[in-house]
């Protein structure tokens, strides 16, 4: 069995050349749990989040002053404007889009330096779990900022205070739709549906539906429609200072920022909700809170999260004993992550079939990174065009849902091309300056089989030895 290979890069993300070997792999793992760095020193210099939303406010002013001067001006520059108005607007989406390539630079280098590659694995597992999409334009910016900020500080902690930190971010917010969602009854809905003579802004399920069916219990757990509606009642409130629209904007607090996440009590829905057979009589923000506190150490979301959990660390089957091994460990403790992923290191099923799980897009990037001590992407530009390339596009996996974890996903012909592809370009870049033949059993470690030593070996130049060992059978898989 390859316990080297499955801790270095089941566990974590590969091995680095210089990394001793782990010696007892288990206790290896368990030391990072306390060496964790939530903030490591490739995160530093990033945009706040007040900096991201104010690239959104100057977009939207930039817009709307360019309408403004369509509108005022004669025929003649009106049609001026027009043309000038998509240049203007070029300007505004490149300073957003700067935010999210500054993230994406700093995510993969972070993960490339991590001395504690299986927290660092966590992270991204638990950002695909609450998954926003930059694929919706509000999201662009914050993408990063939302892993770092809402994601990278909970992992250890309880999975109440993740769920309410990834909940709370302006990403999720925005992409949910959630910052434009008003309670049919709260105060600002029934002035406008008063003055208008007809139904003043609606209320928005998106989100309540998304953390009741991939968040926390799952489908098919026994919620009902009328839990989803009752628990986005509950929800209302919460928006966005400087990026919502119409009326919950005039009524943000003069101290609020561009980016806050900021609760209006006058976009409420007044009074108790029942969700799950419980009512819910806390005013305001509170209710939400408590809602979502008691749905996040609720069975079924224990059971969600074990199997997710296995299913990550095991295969597209996870067996049932590991199952139910995390979720018992999750209700007694309380959703504590940290004795979670210890149960999950102590458990002999996530050690016992040898590498058989296909590695993503950006895990065997990641991973080969790691493996190399020369620097092979100089230009933050490079970052998203290397992952839309090898086909998980950073921060975009088109749904709530985030990226599938089976091996179908990613096991494609295709895809195996472009990482071939992209192997050769890397490998032909470094040259000789590394060879194959010694990286290959630091990479590999007890994975390395005497077939795949030989035809590395045999290869016909240093370049055309590194492709094979990053594309090899073992490397892909973990």
């Amino acid at each position: 069995m390859a316990i080297q290979y499955l801790a270095a890069n089941r566990f974590g993300l590969g091995r680095r050349p210089d990394e001793a070997p782990a010696g007892d792999a288990k206790a290896w793992l368990s030391r990072q749990l306390a060496d964790y760095d939530p903030a490591p020193a490739a995160l530093t210099g990033l945009a706040s989040r007040q900096a991201i939303a104010t690239a959104y406010v100057d977009y939207r002013a930039d817009r709307q002053a360019m309408r403004r001067a369509a509108a005022e001006a004669e025929t003649e520059m009106a049609d001026d404007a027009a043309k000038m108005d998509p240049e203007m607007r070029r300007l505004s989406r490149s300073a957003i889009r700067r935010h999210y390539v500054d993230a994406a630079a700093a995510r993969l280098a972070a993960a490339v330096a991590s001395p504690t590659p299986f927290p660092e694995r966590l992270v991204h597992f638990w950002a695909n779990h609450f998954a926003v999409s930059a694929d919706k334009q509000t999201v662009i910016g914050f993408a990063g900022n939302y892993e770092f900020e809402a994601i990278r500080p909970h992992i250890m902690g309880k999975f109440s205070d993740l769920l309410l930190a990834a909940v709370r971010h302006p990403a999720m917010l925005l992409y949910l739709d959630q910052a434009q969602s008003f309670g049919p009854e709260s105060a600002v809905a029934t002035r406008i549906a008063t003055r208008r003579g007809r139904p003043g802004p609606g209320l928005n399920e998106n989100l309540a539906r998304e953390i009741l069916e991939l968040h926390t219990l799952g489908v098919r757990t026994g919620y009902t429609q009328a839990d989803v509606t009752a628990f986005a009642k509950a929800l209302t409130g919460l928006t966005v200072a400087g990026l919502g629209r119409g009326a919950g904007q005039r009524l943000m607090p003069a101290d609020a920022t561009p980016g806050d996440t900021v609760f209006i009590a006058r976009l409420h829905q007044p009074g108790a909700q029942t969700i799950l057979g419980k009512r819910y009589e806390q005013d305001g923000a509170q209710q939400a809170e408590a809602v979502l506190r008691d749905i996040a150490v609720h069975p079924a979301t224990a059971r969600h999260i074990a199997t997710k959990l296995a299913r990550h660390f095991s295969g597209d089957t996870p067996p049932p004993a590991l199952v139910d091994r995390l979720a018992a460990d999750f209700e007694r403790s309380g959703g504590d992550l940290a004795s979670l992923y210890r149960t999950l290191i102590a458990s002999p099923e996530a050690w016992q079939s040898e590498p058989a799980m296909f590695k993503s897009p950006w895990d065997w990037a990641v991973s080969m990174l790691r493996g190399l001590t020369i620097a092979t992407t100089d230009q933050r530009q490079n970052v998203p065009a290397m992952f839309n390339q090898l086909g998980q596009p950073l921060w975009r996996p088109g749904s709530p849902a985030g990226y599938a974890d089976q091996v179908a996903t990613w096991a494609g012909s295709a895809a195996l091309m472009q990482r071939v592809e992209l192997a050769s370009r890397v490998a032909g870049r470094i040259g000789d300056r590394v060879d194959a033949r010694q990286l290959a059993p630091r990479l590999l470690a007890d994975a390395l089989t005497p077939a795949a030593a030989q035809a590395i070996a045999r290869a016909d130049s240093p370049g055309q030895g590194l492709a094979m060992l990053f594309a090899s059978p073992a490397f892909l898989r973990r």
